[in-house]
């Protein structure tokens, strides 16, 4: 399994250095750097992206440029060719930012998703404590194992293609329901947008309710069909452990939402 965010830690004081040195990378430099291809580049830039905008902070990856361009790539979040951006990195003092992703900090915070998912109430202990970005690491590492690595509604297992869905979404989150992995579901990319867009919501009794059955909304690829309507009437996959099934008080709240 490939951990996108070990191979950020070895990205940070790789762009740092650049920050530094006022200038930028390109991607192949970049990857070059960590010793990987670089073409899952964008997989370790990602993490670092989201923290920076979890935690108000220039965007560090704005210094990785394509090479004949100068220019971000499409994964970027600001405004690529900005060179304010850019500038913006480079005037941060970065050296108040301690490494969100080093070897230590993610062991610590692993620890802490497994003391939540041994007891989910303790989800509302360590909230408090966690920055935006450490919560959303911890959510993804509890959710993540507690489906053992499957999507809930198709079981896909692609690593890169999973992602940790909030049943009340985060902005609305009440304290520990950010972290709680009882407000969370693990889905591949495909079906977490579908269930964000509301074109299925899941019952009390864990069961798919598609919202276009007769195909209003089409015409439907077979690839469509197969994953949207032909879910409808199943059963989620579940957690093995009860305790760490979806919380069936938040499904009903966001169907009351939809």
């Amino acid at each position: 399994m490939i951990d996108h965010e070990e191979r950020a830690g070895r990205l940070w004081p790789v762009l740092l250095a650049r920050a530094k040195e006022r200038g930028t990378i390109s991607y192949g430099t970049a990857a070059a750097e960590i010793g990987i291809h670089h073409r899952p580049l964008r997989y370790a830039l990602g993490p670092i992206q989201d923290f920076c905008l979890g935690e108000g902070l220039p965007r560090l990856t704005s210094l990785v440029v394509s090479k004949g361009t100068g220019v971000q790539g499409a994964g970027y979040l600001g405004d690529p060719g900005n060179q304010a951006d850019i500038e913006e990195v480079w005037n941060f003092d970065w050296s108040v930012i301690e490494n969100p992703f080093s070897d230590m900090h993610m062991a610590e915070l692993d620890r802490t998703a497994k003391e939540i998912l041994e007891d989910p109430d303790r989800a509302t202990s360590y909230v408090s404590v966690l920055s935006r970005g450490n919560g959303q690491r911890v959510f993804r590492r509890a959710v993540y194992d507690a489906y053992n690595g499957g999507c809930c509604v198709c079981g896909l297992t692609f690593m890169n293609a999973l992602e940790a869905a909030h049943i009340m979404p985060w902005v609305q989150g009440r304290g520990s329901l950010r972290i709680d992995p009882r407000n969370g579901l693990l889905m591949c990319a495909n079906h977490h947008r579908l269930f964000d867009s509301n074109w299925f919501t899941i019952s009390d009794d864990y069961i798919l309710e598609y919202s276009d059955l007769n195909e209003e909304f089409g015409p439907y690829s077979a690839a469509d069909r197969s994953a949207s309507i032909e879910r409808h009437g199943s059963r989620i996959r579940l957690p093995d452990n009860e305790r760490l099934w979806p919380d069936r008080s938040l499904l009903a709240a966001r169907r009351v939402e939809k």
